[in-house]
């Protein structure tokens, strides 16, 4: 392999990861500044339309096309409250790409299948760096909604309509449940119905918690009743599905952390024999069978890994 080809990657990667580096610590020194992220722009620019068209743009959405969202990874990047561009996003992938291939040519599997097996490599990289980042920010505004709901209440109880509630909410919390209340009082104040605007958000944050707050809020619209009273119902049911799914996170600690060590077991025992004797594999590579070997093991510690998520992952 040429030398100048490790020089690239290399320079790729740590450019690449001094660019994350920075913008997690500018991002940081802004959220000290403004409340939220939509609070920021809005300092910036006074044009509130222009501020909405601009959350939606960053997060990959569209106007014609927020409510067919049919992609499953276009929903996946717009759940995951992500805030990057195209050329960003390439940049990111064939960063990993290049990394997942100069792996596979030191171990000796260059050429054809390193790269298949590179792109393969990269697609679960960036799948599971997408899920886990929806997951954080569903968590995050989950934990964040019982105090957004107990914000209206007190506005409604105040005697404000609920717009105005809704707006308090956007301008009193943290992202990224401020963000969103946000983008909610924009469309409220372009004319979107509050159901339609409700089910909006649903599908951009996609947590089950806030499907209950639309369908609270529709069913009070079409049947009336003591908004205020069903809110705090709702707000004490979340506050205790919250402490639920800590509970049982703390159960299930020993099954996820026995999921993680025999994942990661072969392939530091093979580390190790490998340290240790450099040609203890050789034999197996020479034979001719080591890829099929290494792709029947991948495809059953995925299976492995699968069965045990479905035992430690409880339904409530």
């Amino acid at each position: 392999m040429s030398i100048y080809l490790i020089y690239f990657a290399v320079f790729i990667c740590v450019l690449v990861g001094t660019d994350t580096i920075l913008r997690a610590v500018r991002d940081r020194f802004q959220r000290r500044s403004y409340m939220n992220h939509r609070l920021s722009l809005i300092e910036q620019d006074a044009d509130r339309n222009v501020v909405y068209r601009h959350l939606l743009k960053e997060r990959g959405i569209d106007s014609a096309a927020q409510q067919s969202v049919t992609n499953y990874l276009k929903k996946l990047y717009i759940q995951s409250g992500l805030r990057l561009s195209t050329a960003r996003i390439i940049t990111y992938l064939a960063s990993v790409a290049a990394f997942c291939y100069l792996a596979l040519a030191f171990s000796g599997q260059g050429g054809l299948l390193g790269l298949i097996l590179s792109v393969i490599g990269t697609c679960g990289i960036a799948f599971f760096f997408l899920y886990r980042a929806k997951a954080k920010r569903i968590k995050k505004f989950t934990e964040q909604l019982s105090e957004a709901i107990d914000i209206m209440v007190r506005s409604l109880s105040a005697g404000h309509p609920l717009p105005i509630s809704i707006s308090l909410v956007a301008r009193e919390t943290k992202d990224p449940i401020g963000t969103e209340f946000g983008i909610l009082t924009d469309e409220l104040t372009y004319g979107v119905d509050i159901d339609v605007g409700v089910r909006n958000m649903v599908a951009r944050v996609g947590a089950e918690e806030l499907n209950l707050l639309a369908i609270s809020l529709s069913v009070q619209k079409g049947a009336g009743g003591n908004l205020g009273e069903i809110l705090t119902n709702l707000a004490d049911m979340i506050r205790k599905r919250v402490m639920m799914k800590s509970k049982i996170k703390a159960i299930s600690a020993e099954g996820r952390m026995t999921a993680w060590f025999m994942l990661g077991f072969p392939f530091f025992l093979y580390g190790i024999i490998r340290l240790l004797n450099k040609e203890y594999f050789l034999p197996l590579w020479d034979s001719g069978y080591g890829t099929h070997f290494l792709v029947s093991s991948g495809v059953l510690l995925a299976v492995g890994m699968l069965v045990i998520r479905k035992i430690i992952n409880f339904d409530y």
